[in-house]
């Protein structure tokens, strides 16, 4: 067979690989329309490096990286669709519900005493925390998420309190996204948003808690930001790339507001792709949704 012949036969193959991409997607489309209509989970295991490795396994002759940046790029399609599908499938509760995740991870290994734990006044961090969520109405149910080292402790504090919203205590995971994810799971199913707020944050004031719930029943999410005062330098390989408008960056804080079903299907495409956050609202923005700002102080 001729050079020629051989560039022909790739072309139709690419062709043809591209029709069943398309056939793949509308399969897709079917599944989510369905995911919504049942509420199971769709997507599984990261796909997309399931199928490169799948081709690239089937190639006697080896898989030339042309062809394997086609794919990817049929795949960024693939993506492209995916998340305006996600997006275009989830509903913005106009609920009031809500219900508090309190992140109580991290060893504070940095300042030699678990912050969590310190007193401010004579008051635990961590309690003083809980205060300023179990004075609001609007949160029906708090729920810390703790590590193994700490759990305990918890345990004692709040034993002794007298709070009017129930505290429930839940393992947390080795990450962030995971122990706030346990925390997610472990608020009630039929509450509308999650809050979710770091432990040792404890001066975080009810006007802006109920502002970022406000916020978030806009577009599904918000996050508590304030604009970053420092001149910020993007770079690679230590050399300077890009130095963006100070004016367009803000610093993320918490609380970081969630409709629990975007939550849930966010996380779900996470770990769908293998992806890590170490912030909530990431996982939202990751399919398309995205968060407004909360001025914090």
């Amino acid at each position: 067979m001729g050079l020629s012949e051989l560039r022909e036969k790739i072309d139709s193959l690419d062709i043809e690989l591209q029709r069943l991409f398309e056939e793949r997607m509308a399969i897709c489309d079917e599944v989510a329309r369905e995911k919504k209509r049942t509420n199971a989970p769709v997507l599984q295991g990261n796909r997309e490096q399931q199928i490169i490795d799948a081709v690239i396994g089937r190639s006697s002759e080896g898989f030339e990286q042309s062809s394997v940046d086609f794919i990817n790029s049929i795949m960024a399609i693939s993506r492209g669709r995916q998340k305006k599908l996600l997006r275009d499938s989830v509903t913005i509760p106009s609920g009031n519900k809500v219900n508090a995740v309190i992140a109580c991870g991290g060893s504070s290994s940095r300042m030699g005493f678990n912050k969590l734990l310190h007193k401010i006044d004579g008051r635990a961090v961590i309690l003083r925390t809980i205060d300023a969520f179990d004075k609001l109405d609007e949160i029906e149910k708090i729920v810390l998420t703790a590590s193994a080292d700490i759990k305990a402790a918890l345990e004692r504090l709040i034993s002794s309190e007298d709070y009017s919203t129930p505290v429930v205590i839940v393992e947390g995971g080795s990450t962030r996204q995971q122990s706030v994810a346990n925390g997610v799971l472990a608020t009630d199913e039929d509450c509308d948003y999650v809050c979710i707020h770091d432990g040792a944050r404890p001066f975080i004031t009810a006007d802006i808690i109920r502002s970022c719930i406000s916020d978030a029943k806009q577009t599904g999410c918000a996050v508590v930001c304030v604009p970053v005062k420092d001149t910020i330098k993007q770079a690679e390989d230590m050399v300077v790339t890009d130095t963006p408008a100070r004016e367009t960056l803000f610093a993320a804080q918490t609380p970081q507001i969630i409709a629990r079903e975007i939550y849930l299907l966010s996380l779900e495409s996470a770990k769908a792709s293998g992806k890590e956050y170490t912030d909530d609202v990431s996982l939202c923005e990751a399919i398309g949704i995205m968060p407004r700002i909360t001025n914090g102080s």
